[in-house]
């Protein structure tokens, strides 16, 4: 069978490497076509094996990491959009179902899901905008929140235009609640508009809420309550520094009383009878011999025997 010299698709190898679509494709051209485009492939050879050079360098894998699912929200009929994990625990986490517009509390028990609970949304799952109770609170599809350090929840409630809190005694509008329309007014929380599309990030240094506005490409702070910023462990800790104050001294003011009652049974009397003036005024003076008075009392002594 032979080959026209302009060849055909069908004649081309499928797609997948680049050096047998180039020899391919040399070969359907003519000696001279051959020759004038030789210089062109190799360039173009060369620049594919720099490319491959360059984004090699530019990729450092490091190693040491585990990947592990922990919660599978197919088992658990939740289709978690956001997750976080809450100050102060070791292992609970706020999951935000955006489908369902719920909040929920996951708790573990030996790197396991141990429980579930809603925390927040309406019964049956539905969107809309309903503060009050937590259980029967509406949220309109939800795609993010943020977290203070009381464990308060701030919602990105973007389809309603809106920013809300849920805290233990239930759920609020902190934000955008006079307006509920797309703008960028900014002033007091309820009277300010945000895009359609925005997220929250808390920060503990500025006691705020960071607004990413995407829809107005801005970003913007909302204050908090100097309450909302306290740190809960601050108390525990204060708490902490005092008892061991107390205990320490409690504990020497118990030892110092042990020691005092003991003391006579621990230190016995071991000293000598002081001798009597008497004795230590014949001690102390010669004799008209020149001898001390010891030494003459035994001389005496002696020449009696």
């Amino acid at each position: 069978m032979e080959r026209s010299a302009t060849g055909s698709v069908n004649d081309l190898p499928p797609a997948g490497s680049l050096y047998p679509l180039l020899l391919t494709l040399t070969s359907h051209c003519s000696p001279d076509s051959m020759a004038s485009h030789s210089s062109l492939l190799i360039i173009i050879i060369l620049l594919v094996n720099l490319t491959q050079v360059i984004v090699g360098e530019n990729i450092v894998l490091e190693e040491g990491y585990t990947v592990t699912t922990i919660i599978d929200g197919d088992k658990l009929s939740v289709n978690p959009y956001a997750v976080s994990s809450l100050y102060d625990s070791s292992s609970d986490l706020i999951i935000l179902d955006s489908v369902k517009s719920t909040f929920y509390t996951v708790s573990f028990s030996d790197s396991q899901v141990s429980e579930i609970k809603k925390l927040s949304g309406n019964v049956n799952g539905d969107a809309g905008y309903k503060d009050g109770d937590l259980g029967s609170a509406e949220f309109n599809k939800p795609k993010n929140f943020a977290l203070d350090k009381k464990n308060n929840i701030y919602i990105a409630d973007k389809s309603n235009r809106v920013i809300r809190k849920i805290s233990k005694s239930g759920v609020t509008t902190i934000a955008g609640g006079n307006i509920r329309k797309i703008g960028k007014a900014d002033g007091p929380a309820q009277n300010a508009s945000f895009s359609d599309d925005f997220e929250l990030a808390f920060s503990s240094q500025r006691c705020a809420l960071l607004i990413s506005d995407h829809g107005n490409r801005l970003i913007r702070q909302l204050d908090l309550k100097a309450e909302d910023c306290a740190d809960t462990s601050s108390g525990s800790v204060l708490g902490s520094t005092v008892a061991w104050g107390i205990g320490v001294v409690v504990t020497c003011l118990i030892g110092f009383i042990i020691g005092f009652a003991i003391r006579p049974y621990v230190l016995p009397y071991t000293g000598s009878l002081r001798p009597t003036s008497g004795q230590h005024d014949m001690e102390a003076f010669p004799n008209p011999s020149g001898e001390a008075s010891s030494d003459f009392l035994l001389r005496h002594e002696k020449r009696n025997c």
